[in-house]
């Protein structure tokens, strides 16, 4: 005989079910104009997710200082040409890079199930971001659905550049820590979804322009 209170827990709800089902507890309503304060509230924690966001950072960036220094005092790179590569790495990363970067977005969405899935911008907070409307996904879900840009491009890009471009490493290196640091929301959101104990779960109602983050009762 099937446990219906069993099946019931392994199923993911969707979002009527966690707006009605008092079984889920409602932790979070945040609207998209607020998505600044939540993110540096958020990477500022301690934790393992905000600690790793600032490693990989440093690390990016005493990379750029030191082998600008060896470039210099071995003669492979002019300064001039050190100079260019890290603007226009800068401007690359910070720039040509979202629209890749969003798109990544969207096929993880869709490797997870989504289908109305919509890009928008909020040139204000100069944000860029998608939603899957009132789909819910699981905390394991959204840290592969928010980090699946930065791994990628971060593997292309080091792959690319070490086996077929080693003469633009300044620009590629440059490039990898102007969009890293340009994840800051997606570290930060993956950061307060593992900040928090138990079974959660989270939604974008587009029209409302509003992410909901709910635990099931009981937990946490």
């Amino acid at each position: 005989m099937t446990n219906t209170k069993a099946t019931k827990s392994k199923k993911k709800p969707d979002a009527e079910t966690l707006q009605k089902d008092p079984e889920y507890r409602k932790i979070l309503e945040l609207d998209f104009s607020e998505m600044i304060p939540f993110v540096l509230s958020n990477i500022r924690k301690r934790g393992v997710i905000p600690l790793l966001y600032m490693i990989i950072n440093a690390a990016s960036l005493l990379f750029i200082i030191f082998y600008t220094i060896w470039s210099v005092h071995s003669g492979q790179l002019k300064a001039g040409r050190i100079f260019w590569q890290i603007i226009t790495g800068i401007m690359a990363g910070s720039i040509l890079v979202i629209p890749p970067h969003e798109i990544l977005h969207g096929l993880a969405y869709r490797m997870l199930g989504a289908r109305k899935i919509r890009f928008g911008v909020d040139l204000q907070q100069f944000i860029f971001y998608v939603t899957a409307d009132r789909f819910p996904i699981s905390r394991r879900e959204l840290a592969f659905l928010a980090l699946t840009p930065f791994i990628i491009i971060n593997m292309v890009i080091i792959a690319v550049t070490a086996v077929w471009a080693t003469h633009i490493t300044l620009f590629s290196a440059s490039l990898l820590l102007s969009h890293n640091i340009m994840c800051i929301g997606d570290f930060a959101i993956v950061s307060y979804t593992f900040s928090q104990k138990g079974e959660l779960y989270t939604y974008d109602d587009t029209d409302k322009k509003k992410s909901y983050f709910f635990k099931r009762e009981g937990e946490g």
